[in-house]
């Protein structure tokens, strides 16, 4: 018997990019290792053994593939399941604090849109 499975079509705003990277998340009260699952230029998703509350403001530090230095972004968790939460990065931050927008660095862009 062959099972058929209807798929739905992707409805994410932005096209994702599986990523297997360490991820450092600073909060107000403490620095957490993580690990990045995937990235877009508008987010990531991340496993990680702590308990951040969903809307809070942390600062999410990785590498991306073909990137010399990490980068740093500021950013707010959206969703949790377990120890899987969904980042959500804020793009309006003040890129003269150090912050950087994903989609404006061209090897993350470049690597989003192959």
């Amino acid at each position: 018997m062959i099972l058929k499975r209807a798929f739905k079509p992707d409805r994410r705003r932005k096209k994702r990019q599986l990523l297997n990277t360490s991820v450092r998340i600073f909060t107000a009260s403490a620095q957490i290792d993580a690990v990045g699952i995937n990235v877009s230029d508008v987010g990531m998703c991340l496993f990680t053994l702590a308990d951040l509350a969903v809307g809070s403001r942390v600062q999410v530090e990785f590498r991306p593939a073909r990137y010399v230095q990490p980068i740093r972004l500021l950013a707010t968790v959206r969703h949790r399941a377990l120890y899987l939460y969904g980042i959500e990065f804020l793009l309006g931050s003040d890129h003269s604090d150090g912050w950087h927008r994903v989609s404006s660095l061209p090897e993350v862009s470049a690597t989003l849109n192959s």
